[in-house]
């Protein structure tokens, strides 16, 4: 018996290297490469890229965050394709917000809002970031958030709510939100305390308000605000995708009929089940272009060796860990990067060749290569600066 479970643990090993080498010569056989030349990507992989995306309406970039070079990248394909509307992940109101205020006229109005609230705009305080939704914004791609008001944001919606509202009350009650909320942003990125979100007399203050006659907007807002306090006091990953795909719905007949961008985390981007489980707006989006009898395109965009910036100013930057961290699953993808160019991986054709050959690969892996349509990896990247 013992002589038995020996040679079936040998089968099973040998079993196991070969699907492994099958999987590297697959790989290699299906990957291109492009690099950054003279202020342009050059290559067959960014032809490929280029012509996947002029053939989709909905195109959705799944990353890892607080890179300088996925901005770029975004902005090198604004430069050759014009989309209509660029989804993102910030919630509705700072999306607006940003895009009003980047739509005055006067240099100097803009120059003022840009320094005194950037701190409240999330992904976008960061420089390449906001570069890119100003590019936006000039080309008249609308700018669409589709998440939970996020932590900082309360100070930005204030000040909107601020010069709508025509009550003396409510103002009064906005300059409070708006005095607080950055007393205690500047206190918290200096690691003393958390942001004013959380505290209790901001939500005395959203009753305060929702106790007032204010208009539907406010209310509105408001309500959001309350619910999205809620996503994040209780952690509820599902009731924040919830709230999310609920959005979706507001921007149906755009997502149907028009070209649209979206940029996620790449755990929000896949076409079927999500790495956590469940199914996200990638795969909603999926969905609704099937129904219109058309496929979006799912890409996903990751560094291998590098630092990753920070979501805060005053935190610490890190090298990226691929070969022990949560990108360890990828490392067959990671092994076959052995130059300076950005490698392109046709996942589809992957896929197929897993499934025709029998290839067996683990769960992580499984659903990332079911879940896009290409895998971009950089081979160096560099940490995102913040505005100021």
């Amino acid at each position: 018996m013992k002589l038995l479970f020996t040679i079936i643990a040998c089968v099973g090993i040998i079993t196991n290297t070969f699907s492994q080498n099958e999987l590297v010569s697959l790989i290699n056989n299906n990957t291109t490469t492009f690099n950054y030349h003279q202020n342009k990507f050059k290559g067959d992989g960014w032809n490929n890229i280029l012509s996947a995306i002029r053939e989709h309406d909905n195109v959705l970039i799944g990353e890892d965050h607080f890179f300088e070079e996925i901005p770029l990248f975004i902005s090198q394909i604004s430069n050759e394709v014009h989309f209509d509307n660029f989804f993102c992940e910030i919630d509705a109101y700072t999306a607006s917000i940003i895009q009003q205020q980047l739509l005055n006229k006067d240099v100097k109005k803009v120059t003022n809002f840009i320094s005194n609230y950037n701190t409240s705009f999330s992904f976008y305080a960061l420089k390449k970031e906001f570069d890119l939704l100003q590019k936006f914004v000039s080309t008249k791609t609308n700018i669409i958030g589709l998440d939970q008001v996020t932590l900082t944001a309360d100070r930005l919606i204030a000040f909107d709510l601020l010069q709508k509202t025509t009550h003396n009350k409510t103002q009064e009650i906005y300059k409070e939100i708006i005095t607080n909320s950055k007393k205690h942003f500047d206190l918290f990125i200096t690691g003393k305390g958390s942001p004013y979100f959380f505290t209790n007399d901001f939500i005395k203050k959203l009753q305060q308000l929702d106790s007032l006659q204010i208009s539907d907007y406010e209310k509105k807002a408001i309500d959001n605000i309350l619910l999205s306090h809620k996503i994040y006091t209780t952690q509820s990953h599902q009731l924040r995708i919830q709230h999310m795909k609920h959005n979706i719905l507001n921007h149906i007949q755009k997502i149907s009929k028009q070209k649209n961008l979206f940029k996620y985390g790449a755990i929000h981007m896949n076409k079927s089940e999500s790495l956590l489980g469940g199914f996200d707006i990638g795969n909603f989006i999926a969905n609704i272009s099937e129904a219109n009898y058309k496929k979006s395109l799912h890409l996903m965009i990751i560094g291998k060796d590098g630092i990753q910036g920070v979501p805060f100013k005053g935190m610490k930057t890190q090298k990226l860990n691929t070969t022990n961290g949560e990108l360890q699953y990828l490392s067959p993808f990671f092994n076959s990067v052995t130059s300076d160019e950005w490698h392109v991986f046709k996942l589809n054709e992957i896929k197929k060749s897993i499934k025709k050959n029998n290839i067996q690969v683990g769960k992580k892996l499984e659903k990332t290569i079911n879940g896009f349509d290409y895998l971009i990896v950089i081979p160096n990247v560099n940490p995102a600066k913040f505005l100021n």
